[in-house]
């Protein structure tokens, strides 16, 4: 019996071949691969198919945006229905809260699994299972095949907010082994693993909390494939994730076990291949391995979405609702080393709406704005914001802020802020005088999105000082790249107290940020106020807080597009890199 196991992770909300900011076709996009899925089915009629998710899924893109304002007829779960056979969660899925998860679940039919989870909601305890078994009937008899799926406990920090009091989640290691033994007992044949997290050989990610465990479960017994995400890499591909002797990129395997990764954003589309023989009384994998198929290799007919194409319009015309104007090109190209008035923008929104609270009006405290950039290019030469000056409109608004986060104003010292400000300075490389920034990605590098400026403020950054902190924002040593922080003119002491507009996600991520004193809690998200910031008509004048000792010349690289942006700034271009970035060189 040959078995094949088509799979996606991370789909972010990339459901439709269009890409809304640009308004142009794009290559990534979930319902090409349920078009061939569908095709591979009807060709391959003899073969069992099963068709997994492993989380993501949900937020992101702008199918998610317009599902999460309309939770009740939202889109996405037909197309679920429709293409999948089971689907996982991941960490993402949490972003939006409970009750619109619940609301969503409702509406999904195909089974729902995590196993490593535990709702105290009984509404969505009934709705996601901790596992499930597949039955598939062959001359030989029946063939069981069970799922499992984890995801990384940091989702209680990540979205304590919404999280806190309402669910516990288990390490993911003793999930798997508890689940899978489960399973066995139920009379599983064959087991997939969901498994929400990237392959690392880093000693915090084999421990017992860690965040990217896919090669501790590759370790484990009773598992015959796995499907793992969150990274946004691709596995098997040339490119290794890690350096591992049991690695096998030509069979897709790790410790001889089928693994795939399918990148992020429907970049990808996952195939776990396994020949099943009936010998003693029992199925067993004779052979097994993966592979990747690029969705810009799938070819789309123009009667194949045709289904989909009045939902299409709807997210379009929902995306074109005008909101506002901006004077000024607003991109997100230079800000990890010149800051941007892209980034800017939402940090003067934020300071904007709290200072409109009559909660806050009373307090005669400085109120101080900060953003660091979401899109900047951690999935791509086209993860970037670049809207141009004139009408900007809904979509606008998703490309200056595309999460879910909520707002929080938060007090916090001098003292703290100094310390959120080493957490910035660390996303710098020690001085060489050349490459000036660590890799923008989150597994082993200091991603942009933790890269925060405070734009009412001036400071100075020394590289010749080791960086104080990981990305993680633990600290990793004693340094101090902080040598001077002022806000209008004045040296901050560590016990001046300043109102902070932050995001959930942050004040709950940052060890020095969760004692915090939360003034104010929103019931709306942080892009709802830069939509009302853009309606409001409000302008700002563009700052740069941030000096960067030595003076020198770096090197850096961002996307190849942003050659256009690099007159009146002390930016060259130096040489394209051939995949849609650029090397350029900047003098601070």
């Amino acid at each position: 019996m040959k078995l094949t196991v088509f799979a996606t992770t991370d789909v972010h909300g990339a459901i439709y071949p269009y890409n809304y900011f640009d308004n142009e076709p794009k290559d990534n996009a979930l319902l090409k691969f349920k078009t061939y899925i569908d095709k591979y089915k009807a060709m391959n009629d003899k073969e069992t198919v099963i068709t997994v998710d492993n989380g993501d899924l949900l937020q992101g893109d702008v199918w998610s945006e317009f599902d999460s304002t309309n939770p009740a007829q939202a889109l996405v779960p037909g197309i679920i229905n429709e293409m999948y056979d089971v689907i996982g969660l991941g960490n993402h899925e949490f972003n939006f809260g409970l009750p619109f998860l619940n609301e969503f679940y409702k509406q999904v039919t195909v089974p729902i699994v995590n196993s490593n989870v535990d709702f105290l909601d009984d509404s969505l305890k009934d709705l996601v299972k901790g596992s499930y078994i597949k039955e598939i009937e062959t001359e030989e008899g029946t063939v069981k095949v069970g799922f499992l799926s984890v995801v990384p406990t940091q989702i209680l920090k990540w979205d304590k907010f919404h999280l806190e009091g309402r669910v516990n989640a288990e390490p993911m290691t003793e999930a798997v082994k508890e689940t899978t033994a489960q399973l066995k007992t139920a009379g599983a044949d064959i087991i997939i693993l969901l498994s929400h997290t990237g392959m690392s050989n880093a000693d915090n990610d084999l421990s017992q909390f860690g965040e990217n465990q896919a090669v501790l479960m590759a370790m484990m017994e009773n598992i015959d494939g796995i499907v793992f995400g969150h990274t946004h890499d691709v596995f098997p591909n040339g490119n290794l994730l890690i350096e591992d002797d049991r690695i096998d990129i030509d069979r897709g395997t790790f410790n001889n076990l089928p693994m795939v990764q399918p990148g992020v954003s429907a970049s990808h589309l996952g195939v776990l291949s396994f020949e099943l023989e009936y010998s003693a009384d029992q199925w067993q994998v004779k052979q097994a391995d993966s592979r990747l198929i690029g969705a810009e290799d799938i070819v789309l007919k123009d009667d194949e979405l045709a289904d989909y194409q009045k939902d299409h319009e709807r997210v379009l015309n929902y995306l074109e609702i005008p909101i506002g104007k901006t004077d000024y090109p607003l991109n997100t190209y230079f800000t990890r080393v010149i800051p941007s008035r892209g980034v800017q923008f939402v940090s003067e929104a934020t300071v904007w709406f709290a200072k409109e609270r009559a909660e806050l009006k009373d307090i005669n405290t400085p109120v101080i704005g900060f953003n660091s950039a979401v899109k900047v290019g951690r999935d791509g030469a086209h993860d970037y914001t670049d809207i141009p000056a004139g009408e900007m409109t809904i979509a606008d608004s998703i490309d200056l802020y595309k999460h879910a986060n909520t707002l929080l104003i938060i007090k916090i010292t001098g003292k703290v802020l100094k310390e959120w400000l080493e957490w910035a300075a660390s996303s710098f490389n020690d001085y060489d005088g050349e490459e000036i920034l660590q890799p923008n990605n989150s597994r082993y590098g200091f991603p942009g999105y933790n890269f925060d400026t405070f734009f009412d403020l001036d400071y100075t950054f020394d590289l010749t000082k080791q960086a104080r902190y990981e990305s993680s924002a633990h600290q990793i040593n004693d340094s101090e790249r902080v040598i001077k922080m002022m806000y209008k003119g004045m040296p901050i002491k560590d016990t001046d107290d300043f109102i902070v507009p932050a995001n959930n996600y942050k004040v709950a991520y940052a060890p020095f940020l969760r004692d915090a004193e939360i003034l104010y809690e929103s019931d709306i998200s942080v892009r709802d106020i830069v939509t009302e910031y853009i309606k409001s008509g409000e302008t700002f004048s563009y700052r740069n807080p941030i000096t960067i000792i030595p003076h020198d010349t770096y090197t850096f690289t961002t996307a190849a597009a942003a050659k256009e942006y690099t007159e009146g700034l002390p930016i060259e271009h130096l040489e394209d890199c051939g995949d849609g970035f650029s090397t350029f060189r900047v003098k601070l």
